[in-house]
């Protein structure tokens, strides 16, 4: 079979690397578990030896043809052929929970050309699942867990930790691949309780927030909000000379909360 460039096929093939992965997830045979991804099936067998259902969402009609004979022989496993970023999960998910005490897991080795968009994806939707575990760049990976005054810190690390407890649980070689990548790739874990970690008035102003001060974050953060900067910065509690990567998320929301006030009067 000839893997596309386009898809950002590298199929992970290491059998002891596919075992952690499962192991770490730890499914139940209550869990669903929608895989991202699947390619030729290697996560796939694993995951549906240890969870009830496993849903397997894959793009390329060639690995789909694959996936579906192989789904013969597993016997709990649903194949889509599909495009992940397209595909309503509220939907997908919503006949297929196997019991009313069960959870939506998610697990996939993501295309490092679309990781991102997923990622997204996912934290959009975070009320259909419990956690799950995501196999992306280890820079990625590295911007997704990164704290304040951190240089990997970004609009990345803010909108999905606002979302999510994440982890760095391990690192994945080149040689786990086929073809192996040029960069080492990491399995992140996300945690999405209820509640959030962060709860977020006004969700659309604190994004606003985010993106714009990243979008200049060499320059001091009072240079990167809206009029009357100094008298909200001193009301949110933040040094006018910080630069946006000093900012802890608290003070993000901080910032949105007095922005939301001073629109609002």
């Amino acid at each position: 079979m000839k893997l596309k460039k386009s898809y950002g096929q590298h199929l992970l093939i290491a059998e002891p690397t596919v075992e952690k992965i499962v192991r770490t997830l730890a499914p139940t045979k209550e869990d669903t578990v929608l895989e991202i991804g699947p390619g030729t099936g290697n996560l796939t067998k694993f995951l549906s030896r240890a969870a009830g259902h496993v849903i397997a969402v894959e793009k390329d009609p060639e690995m789909v043809a694959v996936l579906n004979e192989k789904a013969k022989e597993w016997g709990n496993v649903e194949i889509i052929n599909a495009d992940f970023l397209e595909v309503d999960l509220a939907s997908l998910l919503s006949s297929n929970l196997l019991l009313p005490t069960s959870d939506f897991l998610f697990c996939g080795n993501l295309p490092y050309n679309i990781s991102t968009p997923i990622l997204f994806k996912l934290k959009d939707d975070k009320q259909l699942f419990s956690r799950g575990l995501v196999m992306v760049q280890k820079e990625v990976a590295k911007r997704l867990t990164a704290k304040p005054g951190n240089k990997d810190y970004g609009i990345l690390s803010i909108m999905m930790q606002v979302a999510a407890k994440m982890k760095i649980c391990f690192d994945v070689s080149p040689g786990s691949f086929l073809p192996p990548p040029k960069v080492i790739s990491s399995v992140v874990s996300m945690e999405f309780t209820n509640p959030a970690p962060y709860h977020i008035d006004n969700p659309e102003l604190f994004r606003e927030v985010v993106r714009t001060a990243f979008g200049q974050r060499r320059k001091m953060i009072r240079n990167t909000i809206p009029k009357d900067a100094p008298q909200i910065l001193e009301l949110a509690g933040i040094a006018p000379t910080k630069r946006p990567e000093e900012l802890s998320i608290e003070d993000f929301l901080n910032l949105t909360f007095h922005l939301s006030r001073q629109r609002q009067s």
